[in-house]
């Protein structure tokens, strides 16, 4: 007889990321907008699970550790907001290398 594995909460809440992300990109495609854009997480997290950027997540810069709101996000670059409201472009070289998400 089989032993049933049982799930652990990394395994449900893998599964659930999987799941968005299939369906992020399903709607990416068909409205033609394209997230690509991945910048490192922090936690636990695997490396190949990183998250797909996309307007309103939060993301921290490494050394100041203030806390910005994605705009918009292109191939290129990233329109991040400032805890005061201000917006500001990143190039995703820049974003990848500085920030981390929140």
């Amino acid at each position: 007889m089989q032993e049933i594995k049982k799930l652990s909460e990394a395994d449900i809440i893998r599964m659930i990321r999987e799941e968005w992300e299939a369906k992020l990109k399903n709607l990416a495609e068909e409205v033609g907008i394209d997230y690509a854009v991945k910048i490192p997480s922090k936690g636990k997290v695997p490396k190949e699970e990183i998250p797909v950027l996309s307007p309103g997540l939060k993301v921290r810069h490494k050394k100041s550790q203030i806390r910005y709101t994605v705009i918009s996000v292109n191939n290129e670059d990233c329109v991040l907001r400032t805890p005061e409201g201000k917006d500001f472009l990143v190039t995703a070289k820049k974003l990848e290398k500085n920030y981390e998400v929140d």
